[in-house]
């Protein structure tokens, strides 16, 4: 970047770098201190304490290793499916390779998890998948040997999802062998999320399944949103793209919950 806003040498100057962190926000979950920096052209410490003034103003929330948008705001799943897009790659190859012909899938909709539907497109295993997800379904719906039963309920165009009580006693009518799903963000105490409407769907498909699978790239390791979906006892597995920080994966090995790396 170079012109008129910037300050010498052509880097950002603070209250610069402070717009630039809270429009990354605004598209972004979660933003990284090592990104900004080299976006920047600033150090890691100079961006830690820029990202400490915006917490302490109430602007942004700190996570591991960067900040996140304060606790009761995610974007869209248009915005949040820009971000990530290599890590969520990975981390749906994985899941998908969880998934055995003849199996029943629930799978919530969410940016990770139509990486995943599109995973199984290509795979075509002959497999049933319920789902709220209207890209989920679609991903899915023109392969023959993937049967899709898509939820009934009131859409949300932000999500491009079905959701509410319909939904949910839908879902309960089917037993599936396992759910895939996705939210903002994984803590010691659980998954968190910020829509009620999408938590009650991920607890109704994880009531429903046998096997209880969590996708979550790195960056929302340790994000306190404003709701917890479930404590960590209620996964059998999680699917990342590294290592959790030292006390998530004290909390995950625990509560009994296989890890497993997409590298």
């Amino acid at each position: 970047m170079s012109g008129p806003e910037q300050g010498r040498g052509g880097r950002l100057v603070k209250a610069q770098r402070h717009e630039r962190i809270i429009a990354e926000l605004r598209s972004n979950p979660t933003v990284r201190i090592s990104h900004l920096a080299q976006a920047f052209g600033v150090s890691t410490e100079t961006v830690r304490r820029d990202i400490d003034d915006l917490s302490n103003r109430g602007l942004v929330a700190r996570t591991y290793g960067g900040a996140a948008a304060p606790m009761g705001r995610e974007p869209a799943v248009q915005e949040r499916s820009t971000a990530m897009v290599a890590e969520r790659e990975r981390i749906a190859r994985v899941a998908a390779a969880m998934v055995s012909p003849g199996d029943v899938v629930m799978i919530d909709s969410g940016a990770t998890t139509l990486h995943l539907a599109r995973q199984l497109a290509l795979a075509q295993p002959e497999i049933t998948v319920i789902t709220n997800g209207l890209e989920v379904a679609h991903s899915l719906g023109a392969r023959d040997r993937i049967r899709v039963i898509l939820c009934p309920g009131s859409y949300f165009a932000r999500e491009n999802g079905v959701y509410g009580q319909d939904a949910c006693d839908f879902l309960r009518r089917f037993h599936a062998n396992m759910a895939l799903t996705s939210a903002g963000g994984l803590t010691s105490g659980g998954i968190t999320d910020v829509d009620s409407n999408a938590v009650w769907i991920k607890r109704t498909m994880f009531q429903r399944a046998a096997r209880r699978v969590f996708l979550v790239d790195h960056t929302k390791f340790q994000v306190p949103l404003l709701e917890v979906v479930a404590p960590l006892g209620n996964l059998t597995d999680v699917v990342t793209d590294r290592p959790p920080p030292a006390p998530l994966a004290e909390a995950l090995a625990a509560a009994e919950v296989k890890v497993t790396l997409a590298d």
